[in-house]
């Protein structure tokens, strides 16, 4: 289990030459290759980023001054790892009245090489200078293309779109579902003082064993990638809320399982070595 870290910005510079993944984790689950520049993108943050990218572009988004940016990180409970970067948040601190604009990056956690697995984007616009609805989603289809599934207006305009991890997009089916955007893997805040070390808000048996990985995959938001975009209107045809959602759910399950296994293997020598002190205070002397 992990627990958070609030950091500053200052403090995320210094953890960059911390080892991404902690110091002798060697992960039994091989990390499929992501290419991120085929993956989409938020503001030129693509998903499968490293944290190192990532970074460099949020902090020319949010600049001092007007804008805010702030990091979190982690570490595993019970072992002698070092943090790693958890999350970016950055933010329209003053400016405009009335108006707010956020990105919130998360990234994946070790033992693979951490990447970004979601961002979320949600932006308040000023009155006077909300864009149209017509043109916001044009705008949207040009980037993404055509989305996968559209819902009716209830005010708010929902859009969702479907892609596999080499960045082509997929028609809808029984494995689509627009509510998994966004829906990465993630422990209880605080983490689990009962259960230290398994990861088992991910998977609820330990060890890890091929029919629990299976049975996890029939989830369908554990696999491919997904975005969804909500617009909320002033009257009929202006936008005042528009809220964006990516993640790169396959990417984050690896990962998650990785840790699990990690744990696992961290558990399973720990018990040994309780045990073998356990033999040499039992030993007689002779």
């Amino acid at each position: 289990m992990r627990r958070a870290i609030p950091l500053s910005i200052s403090s995320l510079i210094c953890l960059f030459f911390l080892s991404i993944a902690p110091a002798g984790v060697s992960s039994q689950t091989p990390a499929a290759a992501v290419d991120a520049s085929k993956l989409p993108d938020i503001e030129g943050i693509h998903l499968g980023m490293s944290v190192e990218q990532a970074s460099a572009i949020m902090k020319t988004l949010f600049p001092p001054g007007t804008h805010t940016l702030t990091a979190t990180a982690s570490k595993f409970m019970n072992t002698s790892d070092k943090p790693w970067i958890t999350s970016m948040t950055g933010s329209l601190s003053n400016g405009c009245t009335g108006c707010s604009e956020q990105v919130f990056v998360r990234f994946s956690i070790p033992p693979n090489a951490q990447q970004v697995i979601s961002i979320q984007r949600t932006i308040v616009f000023e009155a006077g200078k909300q864009p149209t609805m017509d043109a916001t989603m044009a705008g949207l289809r040009q980037k993404y293309g055509q989305e996968t599934s559209k819902s009716v207006p209830d005010p708010v305009q929902s859009l969702a779109w479907f892609f596999n991890e080499q960045g082509h997009q997929l028609p809808a089916s029984p494995q689509f579902q627009p509510g998994c955007a966004g829906g990465v893997l993630r422990p209880p805040p605080g983490g689990d003082a009962g259960h230290p070390n398994p990861v088992g808000f991910v998977v609820a048996t330990n060890p890890v064993t091929p029919s629990v990985i299976a049975a996890m995959m029939r989830d369908p938001c554990r696999s491919n990638v997904y975005l969804r975009v909500q617009l909320s209107p002033t009257g009929p045809a202006l936008v005042h809320i528009l809220d964006m959602y990516m993640s790169e759910n396959a990417l984050d399950t690896r990962d998650m399982i990785a840790a699990q296994q990690y744990l696992d293997g961290v558990a399973a020598g720990q018990k040994q070595q309780q045990l073998k002190k356990a033999q040499q205070q039992g030993a007689p002397t002779l």
